[in-house]
């Protein structure tokens, strides 16, 4: 064989092998035995040996797709499947106007700021929620006998002390009985008038009326006292118990501490989540509560973040707080009725039909609305709010029609024009010994609390008054002054004041002739037999529609006899820190209020998956 033809046999032999050695790695590759069906790690590890560059890019670009896709893919379900939900933690700090005495429910009602801290750490048998009203608290579940003067209530086995002891009916009666004992001197006593309690067994307490009260419930929304505490302090030693500040409830928050002044008096109070509460726990870990002598002060602490939010803002202050961006102003509605009232027995004047009809005449209320509330409120015409049992939309309204005023002012004696545009009538005086004709004035004189809404809804009044020739004098007085040496002796021709309705609207308190002397409320001294019969009714049937039917004729008859003008119901203006979330407020029946659904509220917050 020669030279050539044994290359050509060697090349030949090395092409065979080539083709044989790339068949049997991707046999390997590709898994062609019959042994194994998916290949293993030596076989992928020789796959870059057998792919063209074009393949290899192909696989490339296939790779990263799916490793896109997935990171896609995931990041889409941990999103769509993530929860934000309230956390426990955090701390909010209030400031209040006033200063704590008695952190105690047998008191705490005289006083915003002790009602305000009673209303946390203690709780009554019943609470109000805007959503669902009068609802049980310690009270598991209730029953009313046929007749309406039996209430049999049934208290939670849950429910705790502070102190990790159980609330029975022990802690129940010893509440109710301190209320009426005279010695104890709780302005509560009133409401319990006529009532007997009895100890059914250790979780079920009775409570037996004279007569049948429709809104006997709202009177247990009182909080309760833990009997093995207070019992053993005599009536007159508990206004000087420790107790009243550093007190052991059953509430949603517990008390932790108080720091003190040089001077003594109580600079902030802390309060702490309970944790064993028996409702839904708290989710803000401390509140703190600093104190201020009046609105002004807390409003400027809160613009100079020592607060972060203000227990209730006056009209005046709100466009300063409303341009601060971290803060959210609540408008919660309130019964509340700020009220023109006449005394006919210390201004003979307002006996005159035709001179109290003038005055109503006279006032502008949408005016005093826009220009006192900057129209944070409502003109109301009647002692029953919108919204409230019994309200007649219908009632008779007295509107501005100064011309009317003018053709009734006509018929009295008042004909004459003082030189300062008043109305005036003739009269004989003496000077120097000598009778002389004289120009006596049509005046009448307002005393309000000084304040500046209340002052200024004054003045405008006797602006618009002026108009017919009427002339008010307004005379003021300090807030804690009012009830002493204002509202107890009645000593007053018209009281403009505000009048807080409580969580039933029975107006009875202030109008049935019973409550004419202190310490009933019926600031106008108003006596109408028909009257009585009607809110005696009312408050004596559980019946709602012979309630209402009462109401709306009791309504028309105050309408008719007019011993007072009604003027407005203000919003009540809450500051609070836009930290603070689920913050609810639509509706209250006192400030307190603004806590009925503090345990939704939370700062914190922590992310689950679902």
């Amino acid at each position: 064989m020669n030279l050539a033809q044994r290359l050509k046999n060697l090349w030949s032999n090395l092409r065979s092998y080539k083709k044989s050695s790339e068949h049997l790695a991707k046999q390997h590759i590709l898994n062609l035995t019959t042994h194994r069906r998916f290949p293993s790690w030596k076989q992928w590890q020789r796959l870059p040996q057998v792919l063209s560059s074009l393949e290899k890019k192909i696989l490339q670009g296939a790779f990263l797709v799916s490793a896109v896709s997935l990171i896609t893919l995931g990041s889409w379900f941990l999103i769509s499947h993530r929860e934000e939900l309230p956390a426990v933690g955090g701390e909010y700090t209030e400031g209040l106007i006033g200063s704590p005495q008695f952190v105690n429910p047998l008191y705490a009602s005289a006083s915003d700021v002790d009602s305000d801290l009673t209303h946390l750490v203690y709780s009554g048998l019943f609470r109000w929620d805007q959503k669902n009203g009068l609802v049980p608290d310690l009270a598991e579940s209730y029953s009313v006998s046929e007749d309406q003067k039996t209430y049999t209530l049934r208290l939670r086995s849950n429910a705790k002390w502070h102190n990790g002891d159980p609330v029975r009916s022990s802690d129940v009666l010893f509440t109710i009985q301190s209320i009426q004992n005279s010695a104890y001197h709780s302005p509560l006593a009133v409401s319990f008038r006529g009532v007997t309690i009895s100890e059914v067994d250790e979780l079920t307490v009775q409570f037996v009326l004279d007569e049948p009260f429709a809104p006997f419930l709202s009177s247990l929304t009182v909080g309760i006292l833990p009997s093995s505490l207070w019992a053993e302090i005599s009536p007159k030693n508990v206004p000087l118990a420790s107790l009243n500040l550093s007190p052991i409830g059953s509430g949603p928050y517990k008390f932790e501490k108080y720091t003190l002044e040089k001077k003594g008096g109580i600079k902030s109070y802390t309060l702490v989540r309970n944790s064993d509460y028996f409702g839904e726990p708290a989710k803000i870990e401390h509140l703190t509560f600093k104190f201020y002598n009046d609105a002004q002060s807390a409003v400027a602490a809160l613009q100079n973040q020592n607060v972060e939010g203000v227990s209730f803002v006056p009209s005046y202050l709100m466009e300063e707080i409303s341009k601060n961006k971290s803060i959210n102003l609540l408008h919660p509605s309130m019964p509340q009725a700020v009220t023109l009232f006449f005394n006919e027995e210390n201004q003979p004047l307002l006996k005159n039909e035709n001179i109290k009809k003038a005055l109503a005449l006279a006032i502008n209320k949408e005016e005093i609305v826009a220009e006192v509330l900057e129209n944070n409120g409502t003109v109301i015409d009647s002692p029953i709010l919108p919204g409230e049992l019994g309200y007649n939309p219908e009632v008779a309204k007295i509107e501005q029609d100064t011309v009317a005023a003018l053709a009734l002012i006509d018929k009295t004696d008042y004909l004459e024009t003082s030189p300062d545009g008043y109305r005036a009538k003739k009269i004989k005086i003496t000077e120097n010994g000598e009778t002389v004709d004289a120009l006596e004035e049509l005046t009448l004189k307002i005393i309000t609390i000084n304040q500046p809404s209340f002052i200024r809804t004054a003045e405008l009044i006797a602006t618009q008054a002026k108009v017919v020739g009427i002339k008010i004098q307004i005379e003021s007085t300090e807030p804690t002054l009012l009830y002493e040496e204002v509202i107890k002796p009645r000593a007053y021709q018209i009281l403009l004041t505000a009048t807080q309705y409580g969580l039933d609207p029975d107006p009875y308190p202030f109008w049935h002739s019973s409550q004419i002397k202190d310490p009933g409320l019926n600031l106008s001294l108003y006596s109408n037999r028909t009257a009585d019969e009607l809110l005696e009714k009312a408050r004596s049937t559980s019946n709602t529609e012979e309630r209402v039917a009462a109401y709306k004729e009791f309504q028309d008859l105050i309408a008719e006899d007019l011993p007072a003008i009604f003027l407005y119901q203000p919003t009540y203006t809450y500051a609070i820190s836009n930290k603070i979330k689920n913050v609810d407020l639509s509706i209250i029946k006192s400030p307190t209020d603004r806590f009925q659904n503090i345990s939704d509220w939370y700062i914190k917050t922590k992310q689950v998956f679902r």
